[in-house]
């Protein structure tokens, strides 16, 4: 492994930039700072960023981050596996007190540049798998709701309520809201503010290193939203219905380039999940959705006994006949969105953590 070494001073500078927790908790190791005279920084793309300092003749350290969430994985049953990464790795790993309201990193101590970076990446490979068997908390959008793509997604709901039965299982409440209307690029679980921050620094990254480099000569980048398709084979058991889109006096393919991009660039960072092993995103505009659908008492009482952990679909068969062709119009991409799940602003859009203008 090469060996670029950074002053102490400049270590500290380079820390301000990134978002840290308080320090709250008391080091069970005894060691001054005063002994670190050099920092470490990799130069592999994987590790881009990682400083490790010298402590001293024969100790190295390094720290990272981890959500409140993720410590007990780390520590194990009984502390097995932080024991285990110990002994495989022959470093020591301090975990801050997590009784307080905020900690301090995970600092990692060993005798050489390879012992801590190797306790480091099994730690990381133990936050990112637990990370994607969270539920979301925040997805990447690119709102769609311009006023006439709402207007005519309202003549569309109109139409269809007055076409369907109540035998087709399609009501008011499957409906997204019009102000709500957008693409969504990937989803992620955000548990703290270090790792929102984090995911907002990455998004103003890939502002100017993926998404205006790609778009800048065809701003203002519009959207056409136009035809209809379902996520499932069986029309008549939809659970998601979605409008498709398609460029708009802009070259074919450039949205999913726009997309892909932005989903790889997070991706690239163990932060965003991967959906249903995709390559690809998936370029959709929900409509209706068979989550939103609203049970009476004694319905979802009879739902949750025989279909536990199933969602009731409906019958999108009409739908998709009759309004096959269906033009909600165009829309200008002006941002894109950190979105909150099922958080709404005063806009009536979700409430957003970051944003990046396109202009």
């Amino acid at each position: 492994m090469a060996s670029s070494l950074k002053s102490e001073t400049n270590w500290r500078f380079n820390r301000a930039n990134y978002p840290t927790t308080k320090n709250t908790a008391s080091s069970p190791m005894n060691y001054s700072c005063e002994n670190e005279v050099s920092t470490y920084v990799p130069e592999d793309e994987e590790n881009f960023g990682i400083e490790v300092i010298k402590i001293d003749n024969n100790r190295y350290k390094t720290s990272l981050h981890v959500s409140q969430l993720y410590i007990g994985c780390i520590i194990g049953r009984k502390g097995v596996t932080k024991k285990s990464i110990e002994n495989d790795t022959k470093a020591y790993i301090m975990i801050p007190n997590q009784k307080q309201e905020q900690t301090e990193d995970i600092t990692i101590i060993g005798a050489s540049i390879e012992n801590v970076m190797a306790a480091r990446k099994r730690i990381n490979n133990i936050v990112v798998s637990a990370r994607m068997r969270q539920r979301p908390t925040h997805f990447i959008s690119l709102p769609l709701n311009t006023t006439t793509v709402m207007e005519n997604f309202e003549k569309f709901k109109e139409a269809v309520l007055s076409s369907c039965s109540m035998n087709d299982g399609v009501e008011d409440s499957l409906f997204i809201s019009g102000r709500k209307l957008h693409l969504t690029v990937g989803v992620m679980c955000l548990s703290d503010n270090v790792e929102r921050s984090h995911a907002s620094k990455l998004l103003t990254e890939a502002r100017e290193k993926v998404v205006m480099p790609l778009i800048q000569q065809y701003i203002p980048i519009k959207i056409r939203l136009k035809g209809l398709s379902c996520m499932n084979d069986d029309p008549k058991a939809t659970h998601v219905l979605y409008c498709n889109v398609q460029e708009e006096d802009g070259p074919s393919g450039l949205l999913q380039k726009l997309t892909d991009g932005l989903a790889q660039y997070f991706l690239k960072a163990h932060i965003m999940k991967k959906e249903f092993g995709r390559d690809n995103v998936k370029m959709h505009v929900t409509l209706l959705n068979s989550r939103y659908r609203n049970q009476s008492a004694d319905v979802a009482k009879e739902h949750s006994r025989n279909l536990r952990n199933k969602r009731m679909s409906f019958n999108g068969s009409k739908i998709l006949k009759k309004f096959s062709e269906y033009d909600f119009g165009v829309s200008t991409l002006s941002d894109i969105h950190l979105s909150q799940m099922k958080v709404v602003g005063p806009d009536g859009y979700y409430l957003p953590t970051c944003v990046i203008s396109l202009q």
